[in-house]
């Protein structure tokens, strides 16, 4: 039961590393930044899309970063919990 409700985690974060978090990178670039050069968001999400099959690092880093912090936190919880016995 609790790897099933893991895996859920590790999806919905997958999801969100590659639907949302881009968005909001490119949102907050804007404000910060100024405007994107080559266009708008959906142009930022295309490089980030070509960027993830070219095997880019940075974009591979933002695109797995919140799974890595579920399973860190599944695994700092296991311990945290685990039994004494």
């Amino acid at each position: 039961m609790k790897s099933r409700h893991t895996l859920r985690w590790i999806l919905a974060a997958l999801i969100f590393g590659t639907a949302v978090l881009p968005c909001l990178v490119y949102l907050t670039g804007v404000r910060i930044l100024g405007p994107y050069g080559p266009g708008g968001v959906g142009a930022f999400y295309g490089m980030f899309l070509r960027d993830l099959a070219q095997l880019r690092p940075a974009a591979w880093t933002l695109a797995l970063g919140p799974a890595v912090l579920v399973l860190a936190w599944r695994v700092v919880t296991a311990f945290a919990w685990a039994d004494d016995a």
